[in-house]
């Protein structure tokens, strides 16, 4: 199949190219093949995608979400970390049937498209039974997106965030390691064996407030094992007993390039050399982390140390899908943290040290990186994926927008709403504003049927967040 965006003005984020005016993007058989000026006087035979109006950009990567957790959109909003345990970990968790599971998947990597998010990373602790894996992989699959599937090694009725979990053991959970090693080589081999897919394989490990390292580390060594990148959990609680993750990564010796952290708002500087000396990634929850007091988002420190930051949407139940937005609020604070010292002494910032470059880079290349996806999307370079995103700039808020600086644009003029077409592996998914590769209002019915299941079960079984609050130990003297 060939396809043609004609007339968009082009990010590109290929260091060769930069930004061009004017230009179109051919597309063969999913890949870019071309970007330049004047392809279409060349007489290529493909379908057109006017782009007049529009500025393209590589798709997004969102290298952090709980997508499984989108039927309970909202519920979070006012919430800090222990509540988020005692309300989606110990109690929704445990209600979710594999139908629940598919739905919040499905629904969460729908609402990614939607808002230009051509890619996510899916963080899947709630892995009850078997069914509940396949139903989370079908989701995925279903929903069109490009996706790194990690799939969680954490028990979870059993997973010691509090003394005795509500409920008991439920018939089929995984609770021994054997039986989530097998069950996650089992998912590997079923859904994951071509290269040339949109889904690829990834492990979470354990959390060290729920497991010794020496368990983490073997489940570390088992990832690696069947091939899975490694997606983890660290450094960030808040907490008199800190965790030091990354220090007790480096210590047994499991540091690599193929690991992406996420958090990390509580860091050493020896764990930020340990994380730079390993080549691993970094992944920044911004409006989570400010939110449910997870620290400061790590955007600098993770600059300086690592191939530079990415960002997830991380909860859900918390905040929107609208990474555009969420890039423009943390260029923001990041901003606001770099020149706060000199307020304290009376003196006003000179220059500018973060640019709305940087947070496109946080968005595309880097996200891409992160995912371990780096040479195949994150940029709009010929032999890539043709995971495209138009952003329409033709309303009234964004009337006047600078052409020569299309990236300050969008991070500065734009978010979600704007965005109009979305390709991912040259499949057009979106179009006018609109999804168009999938029955969009059976999607809501299903999305509803699983929400007022969750709500109903959480009412009879004590609430939201049953009373009174169960005890979490490391939060016991904060919370």
């Amino acid at each position: 199949m060939k396809l043609l965006v004609q007339g968009a003005d082009v990010i590109t984020m290929d260091p060769t190219t930069g930004e061009l005016r004017d230009s179109d993007i051919f597309v063969e058989d999913g890949k870019i093949v071309a970007v330049r000026p004047g392809l279409a006087d060349t007489g290529i035979d493909a379908e057109v995608i006017d782009a007049r109006g529009m500025i393209a950009m590589p798709g997004m990567v969102d290298t952090h979400r709980h997508l499984w957790q989108t039927p309970l959109r909202g519920v979070g909003v006012d919430w800090v970390v222990p509540d988020y345990i005692r309300g989606v970990r110990l109690q929704f968790a445990e209600l979710y049937r594999p139908e629940d599971m598919y739905a919040g998947n499905y629904l969460g990597a729908l609402d990614a498209l939607n808002c230009g998010v051509t890619t996510v990373v899916d963080y899947c602790h709630n892995i009850v039974t078997a069914d509940h894996a396949h139903a989370a992989v079908a989701g995925l699959r279903d929903s069109g997106i490009r996706a790194l599937y990690g799939h969680a090694l954490t028990p979870v009725t059993s997973n010691g965030w509090d003394q005795s979990p509500p409920g008991g053991m439920p018939a089929g959970e995984l609770g021994h390691y054997r039986e989530r090693i097998a069950l996650a080589t089992e998912i590997r081999d079923k859904y994951f064996t071509s290269t040339d897919q949109l889904l690829t394989f990834g492990i979470c490990p354990q959390e060290l407030p729920i497991a010794p390292m020496d368990e983490i580390a073997k489940e570390v060594v088992d990832s690696r094992r069947i091939g899975a990148r490694i997606v983890v959990h660290a450094n960030q609680h808040c907490v008199r007993q800190m965790y030091a993750d990354v220090a007790h990564y480096g210590q047994a010796g499991i540091l690599g390039p193929d690991m992406l952290f996420v958090h990390c708002s509580f860091m050493s500087q020896y764990e930020w050399q340990l994380l730079r000396d390993a080549g691993a990634s970094v992944s920044v929850c911004p409006e989570t982390e400010m939110q449910m007091g997870m620290g400061f988002p790590s955007i600098a420190e993770a600059t300086r140390f690592t191939h530079g930051p990415s960002i997830g949407n991380d909860c859900v139940i918390g905040t929107g899908g609208d990474l555009i937005g969420m890039a423009r609020l943390t260029l923001q604070v990041t901003r606001w943290k770099t020149d706060e010292p000199n307020y304290q002494q009376w003196l006003a910032p000179q220059t500018m040290t973060w640019t709305a470059r940087d947070a496109m880079n946080w968005l595309t290349v880097n996200g891409a990186h992160a995912a371990g996806l780096g040479d195949r999307v994150g940029s709009l370079t010929p032999g890539k994926q043709a995971d495209i995103v138009l952003v329409d700039m033709r309303g009234i808020s964004q009337a006047g927008w600078y052409r020569k600086d299309p990236i300050g644009s969008v991070i500065g003029h734009t978010n979600s709403g704007n965005v109009d077409t979305v390709l991912v592996a040259g499949k057009v998914v979106k179009r006018g504003g609109r999804l168009v590769h999938i029955d969009v209002d059976a999607a809501l019915q299903t999305m509803q049927h699983s929400h007022e299941y969750l709500y109903e079960q959480a009412e009879a079984n004590g609430g939201v967040i049953p009373q009174p609050p169960a005890d979490i130990p490391m939060y016991k003297d904060r919370a």
